[in-house]
Formats: structure tokens, sequence, C-alpha cells
């Protein structure tokens, strides 16, 4: 997943001597293992629907996924469909080359899209993409980008994490896991006034110990709202946690259908 990695280190109180990384180096290698569970296959399933209904038409075309990552995702997309993937991290879209995942994969920072050949019948952006961004006015630039590239007819849906999410399942929590011969130690601290979670993440094997720092920022629904409604993106429809197009103050994702305005 492509991850905005500015200069944000005033923002963690966490200090270490252990050797910095960039997010999604070091996680790409067991990047995959570690999302072993992830509903991949939901995730399409409402996608593909939303696009379906708010277009009339069955399969997209031309299907564009920001913050792409390994890719594993795209096993679950049409295979009639020409997809094209950017994300931020090489080492995870090397991954994607050595797992042989069909696609076109461009190596970029979604705040500084390349031109692109054509414009796409489906823009994705699932698993927290955007909370990556701790700036509305990231938020804005990408969300204007996307709907200059969008087909006249076509459809954006994204996800994004809720405060909850954070709160509830991540916050304090410290947890450890193996992969082959890497060691995995996750810790998470979320600032409420800030609205920021703060991921730590420590890799450990034969050859070195490495760390690196993610940050997740929680806005809230209006925030959202406002942000694609000034972007010239008009929203169809949002829903809760991949189960259904309602808004459940309990969601942990929020799922937005959007369409350019």
């Amino acid at each position: 997943m492509d991850r905005n990695t500015g200069p944000q280190g005033k923002r963690s109180r966490i200090i270490s001597p252990i050797a910095q990384k960039k997010p999604y180096t070091s996680f790409s290698a067991v990047y995959d293992r570690a999302m072993r569970g992830a509903a991949y296959s939901l995730w399409a399933k409402m996608a593909l629907e939303g696009y379906k209904e708010a277009t009339g038409l069955g399969i997209p075309n031309k299907i564009l996924d920001l913050g792409c990552g390994t890719c594993k995702f795209w096993r679950h997309l049409p295979s009639q469909s020409g997809i094209w993937g950017v994300d931020l991290s090489e080492e995870m879209l090397s991954e994607a080359e050595r797992a042989g995942i069909r696609g076109t994969r461009i190596l970029s920072d979604l705040l500084s899209l390349p031109v692109l050949p054509f414009p796409f019948d489906l823009i994705l952006s699932v698993h927290d993409t955007l909370n990556y961004f701790l700036e509305e006015s990231q938020l804005r630039k990408i969300f204007t980008e996307i709907a200059t590239i969008l087909e006249v007819s076509g459809v954006f849906f994204f996800d994004v994490s809720t405060e909850r999410n954070f709160e509830k399942h991540f916050d304090g929590k410290i947890l450890e896991e193996n992969y082959g011969g890497t060691r995995l130690l996750w810790e998470n601290e979320y600032s409420k006034s800030e609205g920021i979670l703060t991921t730590r993440l420590r890799f450990r094997n034969e050859s070195e110990e490495t760390e690196e720092i993610h940050y997740h920022k929680a806005y809230p629904l209006e925030v959202w709202k406002f942000l694609l409604e000034s972007s010239g993106i008009q929203i169809l429809k949002i829903g809760s946690d991949y189960r259904s197009w309602k808004v459940s103050p309990r969601a942990d994702y929020l799922n937005f259908l959007c369409r350019k305005a």
C-alpha cells in the first residue's frame, strides 16, 4: 500500500538506536504473510458490485489501484480488466513482480502522479492507504487528481480507517510474530488530540535489526465528505466494514463509492 513517508519525526515519542527504514522496506519481505487473513475477495466484491450499480455496466475495462503494494488484491479482480497500480515502495512492487502478478505497476507518490495514458473506469484505494496522508491539503490534491483521471462515467471506490478502529484495535497494543527467520514486533500508540496512530514495526533476523515507523490519521466523516465534494467528486454511497452501504457508529472502516461530479 502506498504510504506518505515525508519527515514526520516530531510526531512520535518513540526513540530507538535501531536502523530506521522507510515504510514498506523491511516490511515488504513478510507483508503477504502478515496479510494472509485479508478479505481481498470481499473488498473486490463490494467495489465491483458498486461499479456495476453506479454505471449499469458489467466489468470495468481499465482499473487503477492507488497504493497497490504487492498487488495480491489484483488476483480477485476480473481477468478481463486491464489493471494499473501506483505505489511509493519499490520493495513492495518488486514482491509483486516476483510473484508474477499481471498488470502494470508504477513507482510514484500519490501526491505527484505521473501522466497516465488514459482515463480509468474504476479507481481503487483500499486497506487505509489514504489514512497515511496527514494533511487535508494532501488529500484534496489526491482527490482532485482522481477527478481528472476518471472516465466521465467512472467510479472511485476506497476505504479509510476510523478513529474507533485505531482506539479499539491498535492503541497500546503490542504484537509479536515470527515469519520464518524474521521476528516482527508491532507497537502502537494513538494520539487522540492529533488523531494520529503511530505504529513502530521492528524486524530482526540473523543479519540485521531494523524498524519502520508508520503514521495514520483518522479524519471525521464530515471531513472526508468535504474534501471529496470540494475536489470535484460526488459521493454516491458510504458504507461500513465492507458489510453494507450503511454508516455504522461502530465501523472500523468506512467505504466510499464515488464518481466525478
